[in-house]
This record gives C-alpha cells, sequence and structure tokens, in this order.
C-alpha cells in the first residue's frame, strides 16, 4: 500500500497526488495539518523533520520525490510496469494553460470559417475541430508520436529536476 502524508496546501504533495492518481496507482492521503498521529509518523520516517510530501511505499520512503523518482520506485515495488507508467503518463499530453489556448483558439477557426473564403471553409473547420478537441481532451496526436507529455508542465513544478531528492529505506530513517 501507499500511504501520501502530506498537506492539502504544499505544491509537492498535490503534485505527487496528481502523479499517483494518472498513473491509476491505489494510495491513502493522510493530512498531516489534521491528524496528530500521521504528523508523527511522517516525522519518524524523515528523521524528525516535518517535511510534505513523506510517501511511504512497501517499507521505502519517499520525501519530497520527484515524478521520475516516484514512478521508478513505483516500477521497482511492482505497483505498475513500466510500460503501463508510459501509456497512463502520455494519457494526457497538453499543459493546462495550452489546453485553454487549444480549445478557445479551435472555436474562433471554426466561426472563421463560415465567414472566410469558400475554398478554405472546410480545412478551417476540420483544422478548428480538431485543435479544439485536442484542448478540450488534453491529448494531441503529435505530441503522442514525439512522446511529450504534460508532466513537468505548469503546476508541475518545472523546476523540480534540478532539486535533490532522495530515497530511504524505513530502517536508514531510523
Amino acid at each position: 500500500m501507499v500511504i501520501v502524508y502530506g498537506a492539502d496546501w504544499c505544491e509537492d504533495t498535490q503534485r505527487s497526488l496528481r502523479h499517483l492518481r494518472r498513473l491509476s496507482i491505489a494510495h491513502r492521503y493522510t493530512n498531516i495539518d489534521e491528524d496528530l498521529a500521521a504528523l508523527e509518523r511522517a516525522k519518524a520516517l524523515t528523521g524528525g523533520r516535518r517535511r510534505t510530501p513523506v510517501i511511504d511505499m512497501d517499507g521505502a520512503v519517499l520525501v519530497e520525490p520527484a515524478n521520475d523518482t516516484l514512478t521508478r520506485l513505483l516500477i521497482e515495488r511492482g505497483h505498475v510496469t513500466a510500460d503501463a507508467a508510459q501509456d497512463r503518463m502520455g494519457a494526457q499530453n497538453v499543459g493546462d494553460r495550452e489546453r485553454v489556448i487549444r480549445a478557445a483558439g479551435g472555436l474562433f477557426l471554426l466561426a472563421l470559417a463560415t465567414a472566410g473564403p469558400r475554398l478554405l471553409r472546410w480545412p478551417l473547420r476540420i483544422f478548428g475541430a480538431v485543435v479544439a478537441c485536442s484542448g478540450l481532451t488534453g491529448w494531441c496526436p503529435a505530441y503522442s508520436a514525439a512522446g511529450r507529455s504534460s508532466l513537468g508542465g505548469p503546476g508541475d513544478r518545472p523546476a523540480e529536476a534540478s532539486r535533490s531528492q532522495w530515497t530511504m529505506t524505513v530502517s536508514e530513517a531510523r
């Protein structure tokens, strides 16, 4: 079982929870601001320091893990296969901000098609519909072919790769 000790206000906790949901990993989230026993357990796992999130996974503890680190340990512990993780992460490959821009741009092209030259009406309608659909669904076939994912985009802390992360077992934390 994957247990996440975190706080609702913490960006890293929210990012880790989004990542677990995207990978379809069963987990239990405990808010350490509301549960003092959970706070003590989380502090025990981190050597007495209050950090969020602390993820306890079958005896291994991750503290503020990057998405790649979390995925790697999930694969090592058998919670997901590498192929399944790759497929699930590619399910949405358009970031939130770009989704809004694509949806609005596609609708604009659809409206423009009705007033445009007759020869351009159908191509504009088709292109506008494709762009709007990619914005609404969050999936772009060209991005999928290129292996691009929305992970690391707005809301997922794009600079986190440069932060120091670590993995420790429960025995190392004590």
